[in-house]
């Protein structure tokens, strides 16, 4: 090591002398002073000349990757996550084929879908096999069955009952795959069907339904300002409904009456009836499915109310129609509503259509009328007794075209298809897409698609034997509710032979089924 040459205020410290009791430094002092000044040479280095801008580039990387570890993390994830199987190839453009689609009638679907769908795909031809028999458009299961095993459609038209049964059979092609593949926007369907087709498939999707419907209840604002008489509100129950309507006059002349509510659907007492108990959840047969349910307190109630609306006068009920065609217009003249001679109704979206036309078309003289929802049970205020599903769009698991079948089935389900369909205001159904349900200046439509559809409590009995029974039902309970109204027979009286025709009917119906 090199020393270094003390400097002069060193020597001159260095020798000068201190006495004993005199001031100054004491020579232990001076030797420590002396230490601390005397400074050895270190080799010093220029490495940190060099590796500086290195070291601050990786402090720098240091601290981004800090920053963004839980973003590299989430990548590398991605990269570490093995590829999801493709569910469908995508669509083949070149090769020609054929894709067949079981319909009810042929030019009602190349109309609608089929002329669109191969302008889409010029390499594609639609064949669509006609299921319509005698005029019913919904085909039973074993015909259903037979036609796939013939004819092998890649594209099934079905009633929701049917879509239920072959879905749970694993007769349909699940969609949830290629659904998730595609990022098929489900979220801008009415959430009441695709939950419902969910529901019936046992949890998963296998087809799509365009459309469907609901009733909500129309009211004249006119007749309500004239009598006083404040408006409905949404949610309402049924027997808050029936009191209001009782409040408007039921006398008068037939030209000058005024009905506080038109059944519509539901012209019979037995009908409303029937009506009633659905909302409120009342069955007609017992959970087994062995026994009717007839002559109970709950069902005692609901004829009550309907009967005793009818009897008093302030629920219109309908005169019979000749036995003729009618043209549009003097149907619009014989609704009460339409002519503002009721101030409420209960009906479907297509009437709302019906009184613009009315008076666009037909010069009929209008009112201010509104909508709210349906009567309602107030246990399950959210829920639509009324909600009815439009025929659905399935793939057929045999096919051979699972991807135009697919895109078909986009087809008919995409924006385009329902904004044109939509422009009929209601004639094919309520469309699933809500953003195609615009509300006017005058009137919202929400009650037709806030609402659920109400769950419907599960039956032991197959599903035909259940029709078969409401079919031979249906006339037994409308003689006896005509017989209690006109008073030829008390109430309770009635309910007991009804309970006796329906123990007979459900037998019948359970017999024949298994024949």
């Amino acid at each position: 090591m090199k020393r270094i040459d003390p400097e002069p205020w060193e020597k001159l410290l260095t020798g000068s002398p201190v006495r004993q009791g005199e001031a100054g430094f004491s020579k232990e002092i001076m030797r420590k002073i002396k230490e601390r000044v005397e400074v050895r040479e270190r080799p010093r280095s220029r490495r940190w000349l060099i590796m500086g801008p290195v070291l601050a580039v990786c402090c720098a990387m240091l601290i981004v990757g800090l920053w963004k570890q839980e973003e590299l993390g989430g990548m590398l994830a991605q990269l570490s996550k093995p590829m999801e199987p493709v569910a469908l190839k995508p669509m083949d453009r070149q090769t020609e084929m054929t894709l067949k689609v079981a319909y009810f009638h042929e030019n009602t679907f190349m109309m609608n879908y089929g002329k669109a769908f191969t302008i889409r795909y010029p390499n594609m031809s639609v064949q669509v096999i006609p299921t319509e028999t005698n005029g019913n458009q919904a085909l039973d299961k074993e015909k259903l069955l037979e036609l796939i095993d013939k004819e092998n459609p890649d594209v099934l038209y079905m009633s929701s009952e049917l879509y239920g049964e072959l879905a749970k059979e694993g007769r349909l092609y699940p969609l949830d795959a290629v659904m998730k593949q595609d990022r098929y926007d489900l979220q801008s369907l009415y959430s009441g069907m695709t939950g419902t087709l969910r529901e019936l498939g046992g949890g998963k999707l296998y087809g799509l339904a365009p459309t469907y419907e609901m009733e909500a209840l129309y009211y004249n604002k006119e007749l309500f300002d004239k009598f006083g008489i404040p408006y409905p509100n949404d949610k309402m129950s049924w027997e808050e409904v029936l009191l209001l309507a009782a409040r408007f006059p039921a006398g008068g002349k037939p030209e000058e009456r005024i009905y506080g509510l038109l059944a519509n659907y539901y012209g019979s007492p037995s009908a409303l009836a029937a009506r009633i108990g659905k909302t409120k959840g009342i069955s007609l047969l017992s959970p087994d499915g062995k026994q009717a349910t007839v002559n109970t307190e709950g069902w005692k109630n609901v004829w009550s109310m309907a009967i005793g609306g009818f009897q008093q006068g302030f629920i219109y009920q309908p005169q019979p129609r000749p036995q003729r065609s009618m043209m549009m217009e003097e149907m619009y003249k014989e609704n009460p509503f339409i002519t503002g001679k009721a101030a409420m109704t209960l009906s479907s979206f297509s009437l709302a259509g019906d009184l613009k036309e009315a008076v666009s078309r037909y010069k009929m003289s209008s009112f201010p009328w509104d909508i709210v929802t349906e009567p309602v049970d107030p246990a399950r205020p959210n829920e639509s007794s009324s909600f009815f599903m439009g025929g659905v769009y399935a793939v057929s698991a045999k096919s051979e075209h699972l991807r135009p079948a697919w895109e078909m089935i986009k087809l008919i389900n995409s924006p385009e298809i329902m904004k044109k369909q939509s422009k009929s205001f209601g004639g094919g159904g309520l469309t699933v897409r809500l953003q195609e349900i615009k509300p006017d200046e005058e009137h919202h439509y929400a009650p037709f698609y806030t609402m659920k559809p109400a769950e419907q409590p599960d039956s032991a009995l197959h599903p035909r034997v259940l029709r078969k029974f409401n079919e031979a039902f249906t006339p037994l309970s409308a003689q006896k509710a005509k017989a209690v109204m006109e008073g030829s027979i008390k109430l309770d009286e009635g309910l007991k032979q009804l309970q006796e025709d329906a123990q007979r009917a459900l037998f019948e119906a359970m017999l024949d089924s298994r024949n």
